[in-house]
């Protein structure tokens, strides 16, 4: 009995992280306005109150290159403030060195890996 209830609270976990994860790509892809929009590297870190999710999002360019770019969206909604994308036309967040900030404290320091 105990196996099957920590296997049923590992399931739900991930539920909730998976739906964090997929809820902060859209919010990123509406802010975009771009529906084709493709991800990567995307972890979720911290907790399912205060937690937000990191990774990388794939621009293409006018020259038909494409860039990575980096993006929070922050669980709890960031203060009205969400999603942090990190590129100069991003409304959020307002003062750009923000983003450096906050991507080594809420990812990075809270276990986000790109490797």
């Amino acid at each position: 009995m105990l196996i099957l209830l920590i296997g049923a609270s590992g399931c739900h976990h991930e539920d909730w992280q998976t739906q964090a994860i997929n809820n902060a790509k859209e919010l990123v892809r509406e802010q975009l306005k771009g529906p084709t929009v493709q991800f990567s590297r995307v972890q979720f870190t911290g907790d399912s109150r205060s937690g937000q999710t990191c990774g990388y999002l794939e621009r293409k360019t006018a020259d038909g290159g494409a860039v990575d770019t980096r993006f929070i969206v922050f669980i709890d909604g960031g203060g009205g403030q969400n999603p942090f994308i990190d590129d100069p036309s991003a409304p959020y967040p307002i003062n750009k060195d923000d983003f450096a900030l906050n991507w080594q404290t809420q990812c990075v320091e809270l276990g986000y890996s790109a490797g």
